[in-house]
């Protein structure tokens, strides 16, 4: 590298190549060219262009000294992410590590400290994923999908829970557009594919008595596992839209239809709660119509699934009655 190239401007100088040769892949562009567009020596555009292989893009060269772009890597790295993402604001401020214990955790740091509504942080692994429950969330490194967005909304505490099965909604109209795979919600916070469970949801809560401060939403989903990845403690129980649909896919193109999904969803809760999409919530539900153990503190309540109401909670048809749960534990007898 040239000696007054420092590794920030090389940075940049490395995502403005990339924005010249990635919309005509295969062809070919001469680096002396692309010097005298982008105003910079060739050295430092050769330089940036080493760059982008060392961060997994797929670049060939030719006997001429030619460079071409062929493809891009799964990684989620902010130039992917951002790369023709459609969203509006979620998503568009990406905080991208490596390795992290939680997105949550970060996320939280990042609103406290007054992050816009829409930011996002996301990583290629978690060492301590964290999911309801106190649980660890298993986060292999690049196979899955964990981050947290950063939400505002101007909605009072109470609503708050119903943010879990918007997440859910889109989730699963996510993973439901790539294949006809059983794709199912099982309330409050997972998706299902055929019975097993392919993604969680955890959402923690910054709030006063009459408003809300921000709302961290945390999401894991297995994407690319094979089944031999997961423990075998999992293995009974876990699964991957890769397993379901038979294929590897990109990471990214999930997440950025994932986030686009997430806003139209986010849009519609912030006018109108779960009204609007509580018939496509029933849809996917697992435990609609099914009876079910749930255990709430100490209480142990038997019933049947007959709702999920307007703010997200359990409607459960019991012997001594019908009851709504805004959360617990719940089993399929």
């Amino acid at each position: 590298l040239s000696p007054e190239m420092n590794p920030q401007n090389l940075e940049q100088l490395a995502d403005r190549v990339l924005e010249k040769i990635r919309n005509r892949p295969g062809q070919f562009f001469d680096p002396i060219k692309l010097s005298k567009n982008l105003k910079e020596p060739e050295q430092k555009i050769v330089s940036g262009i080493i760059l982008l292989r060392n961060w997994g893009y797929s670049i060939k060269s030719n006997r001429k000294g030619q460079y071409a772009f062929l493809s891009p890597p799964d990684s989620l790295i902010p130039n992917e992410i951002l790369y023709k993402l459609k969203t509006r604001y979620i998503g568009k401020r990406v905080n991208a590590y490596h390795t992290v214990q939680s997105t949550n955790s970060i996320a939280s740091q990042l609103a406290a400290n007054g992050a816009p509504e829409g930011t996002m942080v996301i990583a290629e692994r978690q060492t301590r994923g964290r999911g309801r429950m106190g649980r660890q969330w298993y986060s292999p490194e690049k196979k899955g999908l964990y981050c947290s967005i950063i939400l505002c909304p101007k909605l009072h505490p109470t609503l708050a829970p119903g943010i879990s099965l918007m997440t859910a909604t889109a989730l699963a109209d996510t993973i439901s557009s790539y294949d006809d795979m059983d794709v199912k919600i099982k309330w409050p916070n997972d998706i299902l594919i055929s019975g097993r469970k392919v993604s969680g949801i955890l959402t923690e809560l910054s709030a006063e008595l009459d408003r809300i401060n921000y709302v961290i939403v945390g999401v894991g989903i297995n994407i690319n596992q094979k089944m031999s990845d997961f423990p075998e403690e999992l293995r009974n129980k876990a699964t991957s839209v890769r397993i379901g649909i038979k294929e590897k896919i990109r990471r990214v193109e999930f997440l950025q239809k994932f986030l686009l999904n997430f806003e139209n969803e986010y849009r519609i809760f912030k006018k109108s709660g779960l009204e609007q999409v509580r018939k496509k919530i029933l849809k996917y539900s697992f435990l609609h119509n099914k009876e079910i153990k749930l255990k709430s503190g100490r209480k142990l309540i038997c019933g049947t699934v007959i709702d999920i109401d307007k703010v997200g909670q359990l409607v459960v048809d019991t012997k001594d009655g019908i009851f709504a749960f805004n959360a617990g534990e719940v089993t399929t007898c």
